[in-house]
């Protein structure tokens, strides 16, 4: 073989291995994260997925303003999530995790509050509206429930006043933390998106050795597609767990109640979905009836800073599993891009919440974390777009 055909022979192998890689064979749905069909033994992935197990979310650049990010004005924000007006079809709102006296992401407790804000883009920039829960207030998750016809919004937090200068301070919101009041699932309803009617902490945590003592991240079930209707007869919730004061690992189960603000009993008496160290889950049923949950994953590749792979997609056919946790497919990382060419590799990603198109397809249009700038104190709530959303 002479060197010229010898050459192209191995640039033939490595198209070939490539191309063999890029159509990895799959033999059912499974193969393919739920989030697509396997076909003729390939993956062809739902709108908003890609990836050779359709594994990772079809992010996008988007306009370098965006989401809620008012740290020029000295005020830090965290997690969001976006619902549109059931109205005003070109109004949506934003919910956040906003801290008060210009404490940065150090300080969210107990200075974080939830606030409304709102755009007539999804993608942002949002403008301050009102506060819809005081100091302290975090990890808001709003939903409608079509079972109750209402809003649903879960978080953690129970009643501080603060100093007007960033301080930590120990104090608890119930069983399962004294230190920091993260520990315990409240919610709220409204019809209306601006009045908001507490029905206390629903989801408390507890005062023993259990895994899941420290219960926070509430990540209530997203239904729209015709598929998820019969699961409309109770309220299905995620949460994240750990042991008490939360000193040691972080992992995701999942709480059942007849109705919203009933109390919530963990499933497989309180034995974690999956055994990969996670926290904020976002959890949600597709098109086709498949459950899906999407995590900031505490793997060493990640975590707090540790690693760029922050976001874990996991899956499953039954709401109480078995789940799968994709270990091979990162869903999201901290890589940023941006219409503008600039992109930024942030420090921490974490809070992940998807919005979906408003037909059956439950198709994600926008992605929206909270983001730490390497070397900031500060934070701020980002929006991605995800496939052609943009």
């Amino acid at each position: 073989m002479t060197r010229f055909s010898y050459l192209s022979y191995l640039k033939y192998l490595v198209a070939a291995s490539s191309l063999l890689s890029f159509t990895q064979a799959c033999n059912s749905d499974d193969q393919c994260s739920l989030n697509g069909i396997c076909k003729n033994n390939a993956c062809v992935c739902d709108p908003g997925w890609t990836g050779q197990d359709c594994g990772r979310l079809d992010l996008r650049p988007g306009p370098r303003l965006n989401g809620y990010n008012h740290t020029a004005e000295g005020t830090s924000s965290w997690c969001n999530g976006i619902i549109r007006d059931p109205k005003e079809k070109d109004k949506y709102h934003l919910f956040v995790s906003e801290f008060t006296h210009g404490c940065g992401l150090e300080y969210w407790t107990p200075y974080s509050h939830i606030i409304r804000a709102e755009s007539n883009n999804p993608l942002g920039p949002y403008t301050y509206k009102q506060e819809i829960v005081p100091t302290f207030a975090h990890n808001p998750t709003v939903i409608w429930s079509e079972k109750d016809k209402k809003y649903l919004m879960y978080n953690i937090g129970c009643s501080q006043n603060v100093q007007s200068t960033c301080q930590g301070v120990n104090f608890t919101c119930g069983p399962g933390n004294s230190l920091n009041g993260e520990s315990g699932i409240s919610v709220w309803s409204s019809v209306d998106l601006i009045n908001w009617t507490s029905s206390d902490q629903v989801f408390p945590g507890l005062d023993n050795k259990a895994w899941d003592a420290d219960t926070t991240n509430p990540g209530p079930l997203h239904i729209r597609s015709p598929a998820g209707q019969a699961h409309l007869d109770e309220t299905i919730l995620s949460y994240r767990g750990c042991p008490y004061n939360c000193n040691g690992t972080e992992l995701i189960n999942i709480a059942t109640a007849t109705d919203y603000d009933d109390s919530y009993t963990p499933i497989h008496p309180r034995k974690p979905i999956f055994t990969e160290a996670s926290e904020d889950p976002f959890f949600w049923v597709d098109k086709r009836g498949n459950f899906h949950i999407l995590v900031h994953s505490l793997l060493p590749d990640a975590g707090f800073g540790d690693g760029p792979n922050v976001g874990r997609h996991a899956y499953s056919r039954a709401w109480d599993g078995p789940w799968t946790f994709n270990r091979e497919t990162v869903a999201f990382n901290t890589t940023v891009e941006f219409s503008d060419g600039s992109s930024i590799d942030y420090y921490r990603r974490e809070r992940p919440n998807l919005f979906f198109s408003e037909d059956s397809e439950m198709t994600p249009l926008f992605l929206s974390t909270g983001v730490q700038e390497v070397n900031s104190p500060a934070s701020y709530s980002l929006i991605q777009p995800v496939g052609d959303s943009s």
